[in-house]
């Protein structure tokens, strides 16, 4: 009866020294990578707020690890911030974390409360950054506010931008009626019902010059030039 040679292989201490030192590679680098601070924080899309502002949300004012760092957390805690409406937070190569994001614009201030009313309608009384907007400057019954800031979300932004005060101006006939202080000296008087007639301003006042009067959109349109 015929045995069989069993072939022994020989233990390799060259190929088990190559895999330990391959496995003491990657631990090492992974460990090192799971430990490197993020090195550098860029935020990107903020008008309103300032950048301390947002870094503090995100929760990442010490430099933490870049990996260890979770975008989802992140974009949760900028998302918190009142002003914020999007956040899209992007890791980029050497260490640099990227947040990106959209804020709400700012319609009026009214200056009893100092709050900023937002297009989204809420009201904020955050720190903003020398934010400009015009500011309402007197009472508005609820009803008629509430309206008002409806209506001001169909006004083009380089129109709001033209607007220094607004004063809620009613009459007998007409409990919507505001008188506006545009920047360049002119005054408009508007009814909420006509609010996007504001929007061709720009091409009614470049149809009068230099003249300087009241524009009267509330009942029926034209100007009254100043003597």
């Amino acid at each position: 009866m015929e045995t069989k040679k069993v072939k022994r292989r020989r233990f390799s201490f060259k190929k088990f020294f190559k895999f330990l030192l391959f496995l003491f590679v990657l631990g090492f680098g992974c460990y090192f990578l799971s430990n490197v601070h993020i090195k550098n924080i860029v935020i990107v899309g903020n008008k309103l707020l300032k950048d301390i502002d947002v870094i503090e949300a995100a929760g990442v004012e010490d430099y933490p690890s870049f990996l260890k760092t979770s975008n989802n957390s992140i974009e949760k805690g900028v998302k918190a911030l009142p002003l914020v409406k999007s956040v899209k937070v992007k890791k980029k190569w050497g260490f640099v974390l990227e947040i990106h994001l959209v804020e709400y614009n700012v319609l009026f201030q009214i200056r009893s409360s100092g709050e900023y009313v937002l297009s989204n309608k809420k009201r904020v009384s955050d720190t903003l950054t020398q934010v400009y907007s015009p500011v309402l400057i007197n009472y508005v019954p609820d009803n008629v506010l509430d309206k008002m800031i409806s209506k001001f979300l169909e006004l083009d932004s380089d129109v709001l931008a033209k607007i220094s005060e607004i004063e809620y101006s009613p009459t007998t006939y007409d409990n919507s009626r505001f008188l506006l202080y545009m920047n360049d000296g002119n005054l408009v008087y508007i009814t909420l019902s006509k609010t996007k007639e504001l929007n061709k301003y720009s091409k009614i006042k470049g149809q009068l010059g230099k003249s300087q009067g009241i524009l009267y959109l509330d009942s029926g349109n034209f100007f009254e030039i100043k003597e």
